[in-house]
């Protein structure tokens, strides 16, 4: 994979921030967490990202790494131990929380709709044959020119991934042949570089439970590798 944009102009990374809006509910922990990001470039607003966060059960996370206002794209690797593998259950026959988590995306619509029917559907197998059970599903993203690479986009939702889910969660992206867009391609693209695997014609899916981090890693080596010497 090329280490440049694809016009073939040099950026520099370190120029990038993320501005972050995080939309949730205060009492009804059932409910889902809204993730939109804005991407800047030295302050100017070069793309966006949203991601749609379904918890399973209503538990929060414990999130020490709260973001600010704004944060460097930057600030590295997110700390998540990936490598933890522990022991997983299997979804009770009828199960309250998966049908509640099910009724929250589908009623949301676009991919999370499709989420829910593929993944959350009680005839389909789904959600059951991964380790994680929450989800957290990217269903949005622009990048203009010279930004608009699949490491870029890799590395900014490898950031948000690091504050909005660890351990026991699903990253899903859209297949760019099943959504509109002109940035549609870019988010499989990107998701495929984290090493997401494509689970039907329209998901990719990255189980954060079992995997090890090999296509993160490999995403931020390339991004590094732009920064000037």
């Amino acid at each position: 994979m090329t280490n440049q944009p694809a016009d073939g102009t040099s950026t520099d990374p370190t120029r990038l921030t993320l501005r972050v809006e995080h939309t949730a509910p205060l009492v009804d922990g059932s409910g889902l967490d809204l993730w939109q990001v804005q991407i800047q470039a030295d302050g100017d607003p070069v793309g966006s990202l949203r991601a749609v966060r379904g918890l399973y059960g209503g538990a929060r996370q414990d999130e020490t790494d709260e973001w600010g206002e704004t944060c460097s794209v930057m600030e590295g690797v997110p700390s998540i131990d990936l490598a933890a593998a522990a022991e997983q259950d299997w979804f009770p026959e009828q199960d309250e929380h998966l049908a509640e988590l099910r009724s929250r995306l589908s009623a949301w619509g676009g991919s999370c709709a499709v989420v829910a029917e593929q993944l959350l559907s009680d005839e389909a197998v789904g959600l059951r044959e991964f380790g994680s059970r929450s989800v957290l599903v990217f269903d949005q993203l622009s990048l203009s020119a010279p930004w608009n690479d699949p490491v870029t986009a890799a590395c900014v939702i490898s950031s948000v991934t690091g504050r909005a889910a660890s351990g026991d969660f699903l990253l899903v992206f859209p297949a760019g042949t099943a959504t509109r867009g002109a940035d549609a391609a870019l988010l499989e693209e990107a998701g495929r570089l984290l090493w997401a695997e494509q689970y039907s014609d329209d998901l990719y899916c990255l189980d954060l439970k079992f995997d090890h981090g090999e296509g993160l890693a490999e995403a931020w080596e390339l991004l590094l590798a732009r920064v000037p010497s």
